[in-house]
């Protein structure tokens, strides 16, 4: 059997000889610090850069034509297994394409001489060594941005071979965390862990023994099938975080829950057929709001009892036998053109490379932040200043710019992007902010703004709520602006703050605004079901004694008798 080793850049697996791990969020006094790549300027090396676009994500390449297509076609077929498993609307859509960009590991960069002159320059914490010697250059790397991901990927070509690639549970769980409306933690939580137990190289798709909380329970259960076990009731088991209570936080309970939702997961594919599909369907309910015995029976047939029942006869199976999922008849992959790349191309995908690799630095090690600044802005100037206004580009030049801290220079690149009908939400967001803080700017926290003057902050955030994926942020700042409007909102406009609170129920940071703006126009009902359902997910302690404030003054209104407000003023 082939070895497949995990490539956590881009999400798929690759041997690459343990260079590969996961970047953590932080990294912990005295640890070695991980850096993205710098790519080498275009003067420095003769290898060509080529480009192809499949599947929804555009590649820029320095290896080979040949490895190129070679990976391009299998991270396609993995992507076509992930989708048997999780059916593709689980996982995160949107419209600006994934960037992957390929490099051939004999041009591997070490730290830069920039990097290192920063580094030797910068002071450090008495008793501390210097910081250079605790810096690596990580071999692969996938970076974020709220509205797309990009992956850098180091390729040894004498050494490639596409078969072995696999998929990182790391990828699926980034794929799953960024759908829309938000899918429940057990979910997430199960399909992860079982994907930690699944083989993409064999056919079908492998998925090894459960691990059942540790290797000696589960070798005892394996052992003796009517060895007794606990298996979470299924309430427990499908309730939010929020309504765990303390018992949540003891290390066994955690491991006995972790493994049940592994288990629920792997009964619901191993089983197949009407079994599977009833997950997606209980999932997608789920996914709207708490998990109830009626919505479970509804989509299974039976209930929690049941179910516990029928978890507790296939734990034995689960974590003494390996399972195999018929992936049936896939689709042809299709045809994969490799080209070398144009000018426009080279500066966009490299620059969103480098424009990403900004913030990671700066949460990892600040004073290293500026040599990639420099180098993004280098990159993608280079484009803008031969006289390329590709609205991308455009839009990739004002995000660097506000990623760089550099506000005041972000516009100048974010309006003509958004005119141009840039399809990123996050460029349509970021304009509006920078609009609607100027507009604030110098006047009291209470005057209230006509719908003229609103509605250039409004114009950029409605194309936003068009575009993938949604963002939380676009609708804050679109109910902090009606909340700040002479006009109550009209029909239209109050499904648009009502598609808010269903995308993002699970998130009070996101369920407060839309509740302020819609008390603020008189729908006090609806602003009061807003924090009934958002309000009881885990936020931070002033975002919660805001929700607790607001709530007792929705609460009392309504219990009064209608008043005559006078006339309310709607927006035609």
């Amino acid at each position: 059997m082939k070895r497949t080793a995990v490539l956590t850049g881009l999400g798929l697996a690759l041997h690459l000889g343990g260079l590969s791990r996961p970047v953590p969020a932080a990294s912990p006094p005295g640890a070695a610090v991980e850096l993205p790549p710098m790519l080498v300027e275009e003067s420095t090396s003769s290898a060509p850069w080529y480009y192809a676009q499949a599947d929804g994500a555009e590649f820029l390449s320095r290896c080979s034509a040949s490895t190129t297509r070679q990976f391009i076609a299998a991270w396609l077929a993995k992507m076509q297994l992930v989708r048997v498993l999780v059916p593709g609307e689980f996982l995160a859509r949107t419209d600006m394409p994934t960037v992957i960009v390929l490099y051939a590991q004999d041009l591997q960069q070490t730290v830069s001489a920039e990097i290192q002159r920063e580094l030797q320059g910068g002071e450090g914490r008495p008793g501390e060594s210097p910081r250079g010697d605790r810096v690596n250059i990580a071999p692969n790397m996938r970076l974020s941005d709220r509205d797309m991901h990009a992956s850098i990927v180091y390729l040894d070509e004498a050494l490639f071979d596409a078969s072995t690639l696999g998929i990182a549970p790391s990828h699926v769980r980034f794929l799953l965390a960024g759908r829309s409306p938000d899918l429940p933690p057990w979910l997430v939580e199960g399909i992860e862990r079982v994907w930690h137990g699944a083989d993409f190289v064999l056919e079908p798709i492998t998925l090894r023994p459960l691990l059942w909380n540790n290797q000696g329970e589960s070798d005892a259960l394996a052992n003796d099938p009517a060895r007794p076990r606990a298996v979470l009731p299924a309430h427990d088991l499908f309730a939010t975080h929020a309504a765990r209570g303390a018992e949540n936080q003891h290390p066994r309970h955690r491991e006995t829950r972790a493994s049940a939702q592994a288990l629920f997961f792997r009964w619901a594919l191993d089983s197949g057929g009407a079994i599977r599909d009833a997950l997606w369907k209980f999932a997608a309910r789920a996914a709207d709001g708490p998990v109830t015995e009626e919505i479970f029976e509804a989509s299974f047939g039976f209930g929690f009892s049941e179910l516990r029942d029928r978890l507790s006869d296939y734990l034995p199976k689960a974590v003494g036998k390996t399972a195999w999922i018929d992936p049936g008849r896939l689709p042809p992959l299709p045809r994969i053109e490799v080209e070398l790349a144009t000018p426009n191309q080279i500066a966009r995908l490299r620059g969103e490379w480098e424009r990403l690799a900004i913030g990671h630095v700066r949460r990892r090690l600040p004073l290293a932040r500026e040599p990639y600044i420099a180098q993004a802005r280098r990159t993608l100037r280079r484009a803008f200043d031969a006289g390329d206004r590709d609205p991308r580009l455009l839009a990739t030049l004002g995000l660097c710019e506000i990623d760089a801290d550099n506000e005041g220079g972000a516009r100048q690149f974010l309006e003509p992007a958004v005119a141009l009908g840039v399809g990123r939400p996050r460029a349509g967001h970021e304009l509006a902010r920078l609009r609607f803080a100027d507009l604030r700017r110098g006047v009291p926290e209470s005057k209230i703004f006509s719908f003229t003057e609103l509605a250039p902050i409004f114009d950029p955030l409605r194309r936003a709520l068009t575009q993938a994926p949604p963002l939380p942020e676009v609708f804050i700042l679109l109910a902090e602006a009606w909340a700040r409007c002479e006009l109550a909102p009209n029909t239209a406009d109050l499904a648009e703050l009502e598609t808010g609170a269903r995308l993002f129920a699970r998130r009070p940071a996101v369920g407060l605004p839309l509740a302020l703006a819609l008390a603020r126009h008189g729908k006090k009902a609806e602003a009061a079901a807003v924090l009934d359902t958002s309000g009881g997910y885990p936020t931070d302690e002033a975002t919660q004694a805001e929700i607790t404030r607001l709530r007792a003054e929705l609460a009392a209104a309504l219990a009064r008798p209608p008043a005559d407000e006078g006339p309310v003023v709607r927006r035609r």
